[in-house]
């Protein structure tokens, strides 16, 4: 009986060293950069030029500054260029013909 005991009690504290020693491997402090970043506030604009182009990755459209609906769309995609917006997948939003109400 006491043997069986001391086998749980060796299976719980390698059980629990290996936890240790995991979260510290995780959590142990890294070698920072050779670049220092700085980081931005959140009010500050990147020095880089914004994306210009909005895209929807639900619907696989992009729209660009002159479309009525850039200004209202969030985008949860940006682009620099409507080409680098063309070879991910996505089109050129584009305004629907209308169809009369009698037809």
């Amino acid at each position: 009986m006491f043997g069986f005991f001391f086998q749980m009690f060796v299976l719980c504290a390698g059980a629990f060293l290996a936890g240790v020693l995991l979260t510290w491997l995780t959590m142990r402090p890294r070698e920072s950069p050779a670049v220092e970043v700085q980081p931005l506030s959140i009010m500050e604009e990147p020095a880089a030029a914004a994306p210009a182009i909005k895209a929807n990755s639900r619907t696989m459209m992009f729209h660009t500054p002159e479309s009525p609906y850039y200004k209202r769309m969030k985008g949860d995609a940006f682009f620099h260029s409507p080409e680098d917006a063309r070879r991910a997948g996505y089109t050129m939003w584009t305004p629907r013909p209308r169809v009369p109400a009698n037809a």
